[in-house]
């Protein structure tokens, strides 16, 4: 190979590293280019209204209503690509407990109408399952419901009428059953508390935990569903 050539190949493999070192020196002040390839399903803004009509279109057709403590949004960021880049994804969560304790000769009841106002709001409802995915028959202190919306929130509404203190020689039923609806979506473009907001303060009558937290084992008895 001659001088001419030699001189050529050197300025063409100068040319192509400069270009590299340009384009990664772009890429790293955008980002990286993997996260260029997360297709995020909806973006943070739209996961937190879908996520808020959905719950409201869960415990609206309630009646009478009832009042329940917000657990606002839980947002958990998926894992790094594998380059230690920042993944564009994140699994946004919200749940609402009702404070009412519920009787358990009401619980069929309040979960047809969180069913009802579902498909009346064109939810896909799935069947309700009891305790370890067994079909639900009415006889179990334990049910769980699901239903998958238009817009792709997965909803889901579980009454746990089972003991959550178990001690020695106790079992069966516990003397109401505890309602939690739980909103979530998938793949969702990651957004931090710009996008969520800080979680509401607990109404002022909800007790306390010895440390100051608020207590969220329902705690008000209703005319209509306590009975």
């Amino acid at each position: 190979m001659n001088r001419r050539a030699l001189r050529s190949c050197a300025a063409v493999a100068a040319g192509v590293l400069v270009l590299l070192l340009a384009l990664g020196g772009y890429m790293w002040a955008t980002g990286g280019w993997l996260p260029r390839f997360d297709r995020p399903v909806m973006t943070a803004e739209q996961a937190r209204d879908r996520i808020d009509h959905t719950l409201h279109g869960s415990l609206d057709g309630v009646a009478p209503a009832v009042p329940y403590l917000d657990g606002w949004y839980d947002v958990g960021r998926y894992e790094d690509h594998w380059d230690g880049e920042a993944s564009r994804y994140s699994v946004v969560r919200r749940s609402w407990r009702v404070r009412v304790r519920l009787a358990p000769g009401r619980r069929d009841e309040f979960l047809a109408a969180v069913t009802a106002s579902w498909r009346q709001r064109g939810y896909q409802v799935g069947p309700p399952f009891g305790p370890a995915g067994q079909p639900y028959d009415g006889s179990q202190d334990y049910v769980t419901r699901s239903a998958t919306t238009s817009d792709g929130v997965f909803v889901t509404a579980t009454l746990d009428g089972r003991r959550s203190d178990l001690k020695a020689g106790q079992s069966g039923a516990a003397p109401y059953v505890t309602v939690v609806v739980d909103a979530t979506v998938s793949d969702v473009e990651y957004g931090g508390a710009s996008v969520y907001g800080k979680p509401p303060a607990a109404p002022a009558d909800v007790p306390r935990r010895a440390d100051g937290s608020p207590d969220r084992t329902p705690s008000v008895d209703d005319p209509y569903w306590s009975r």
